[in-house]
């Protein structure tokens, strides 16, 4: 079989979507539609358009537990030395919808970012409480460093969520330390549509910067497989699993 290999970059293809400041329009407050909303100001809402099916993307690195909304929720990002607001994307990718949050007006408090919100289209919507993502980062120097975000409550574990709309194996799934040393490793050998979960379970390990490491196939129907490698820098700390 031949391959093609894919020369990624360090941003992952689906934060390189974010959108700049005031890209949603105005609409009415009472749908579900993707429109700029306040209080606290952000974009929310369903938006017509799924993920590109041509590519794999990382939709999630969180820590969470949730079970069902309340009237708000709160999101959580650990403040990084050096680091201004970081952008943040908080989504959940099903069969026929695709909801998405962003360009979200942050609050800054001691060592954290955070930010609350009216769950009412998440309500509306009706989408499971269990499949919400978010990802965040900071553009640090050369590269971003990504850092898990608090969704609601901590499950005291990272879950690294990756998104495809098209056959995916996951041939090597590696978080290395400082020291280059790999402290977890993982794979997923059968391919499949949709969402792939590793978690982490980081409590014991000390804080600091670590770097993922994974490879995957995309397998595409008459078509070449997609081989990808990529490396992603995320700084760590076990307080915020606890």
């Amino acid at each position: 079989m031949n391959y093609k290999t894919i020369l990624a970059s360090l941003l992952i293809l689906s934060l390189s979507h974010l959108p700049a400041a005031a890209s949603c329009p105005e609409g009415n407050p009472k749908s579900t539609d993707y429109i700029h909303r306040k209080p606290p100001n952000r974009c929310e809402g369903i938006k017509e358009q799924q993920l590109s099916g041509n590519s794999l993307n990382l939709i999630s690195i969180a820590t969470r537990n949730l079970t069902n909304f309340g009237n708000t929720l709160t999101v959580q990002i650990p403040r990084l030395s050096g680091g201004n607001n970081p952008q943040v994307l908080v989504q959940s990718l099903g069969d026929n919808y695709h909801y998405q949050m962003d360009d979200l007006l942050l609050s800054n408090k001691d060592s954290r970012f955070s930010f609350s919100w009216d769950t009412y289209v998440l309500r509306q919507a009706k989408i499971p409480a269990n499949s919400l993502r978010a990802v965040a980062f900071y553009n640090l120097g050369s590269q971003p460093v990504y850092v898990p975000v608090i969704l609601g409550q901590t499950s005291g574990k990272y879950e690294f969520v990756f998104y495809s709309e098209d056959r995916v194996r996951f041939t090597n799934f590696e978080i290395l330390s400082q020291g280059e040393k790999s402290i977890y490793s993982d794979s997923r050998k059968n391919p499949k549509k949709g969402e792939t979960i590793f978690t982490w379970d980081g409590r014991n390990a000390p804080a600091g910067r670590y770097e993922l490491r994974y490879v995957a196939n995309i397998d595409r129907r008459n078509q070449p497989s997609d081989r990808i490698e990529r490396r992603i820098v995320f700084e760590h700390n076990p307080n915020w699993l606890k």
